[in-house]
């Protein structure tokens, strides 16, 4: 049996050729490429949080309080529950944010439609900036994964 996480790119490169996936850093013997991928990788990921950075006014972690909740969304969507408000506590503690700041900062995402707040203070995802639009903004980093397969 192969170990899908070997590194060596040996029994991998089986399994790729076989119709599979492949290990990303497994694909490769050559570390040239495996180099030349996370270079790619590495400028759109960039890319991305420079755009994702800009449309939260700089503030990285008002994307992470919001990505929450997209998580939240898509689970939903799949059927793996049913859609709950969260408060700013519930919020820090999942994203080690201080509850003051995630309050703060929860505020300012409802007040951009980011989110909406129900009369009990909690949060659900609003509609200013969708599920696919998240996605569209990662996509580049799917696409070049997706390439090297």
């Amino acid at each position: 049996m192969t170990d899908p996480h070997d590194l060596t790119g040996g029994p991998n490169r089986k399994a790729e050729s076989a119709g599979e996936p492949a290990n990303w850093t497994g694909a490769h013997a050559d570390p040239t490429l495996a180099a030349r991928f996370l270079y790619r990788w590495a400028g759109q990921f960039s890319a991305a949080l420079v755009r994702i950075r800009s449309r939260f006014d700089g503030d990285l972690d008002q994307y992470l309080l919001y990505l929450v909740f997209v998580l939240q969304e898509i689970s939903t969507a799949s059927g793996n529950g049913r859609r709950r408000g969260l408060n700013a506590l519930s919020l820090s503690e999942i994203t080690q944010i201080p509850r003051e700041t995630a309050r703060r900062k929860l505020l300012t995402l409802a007040q951009a439609g980011y989110l909406r707040r129900d009369e009990e203070g909690l949060y659900y995802l609003g509609d200013a900036y969708g599920v696919d639009e998240v996605f569209d903004e990662l996509k580049p980093l799917w696409d070049i994964v997706r390439q090297e397969r």
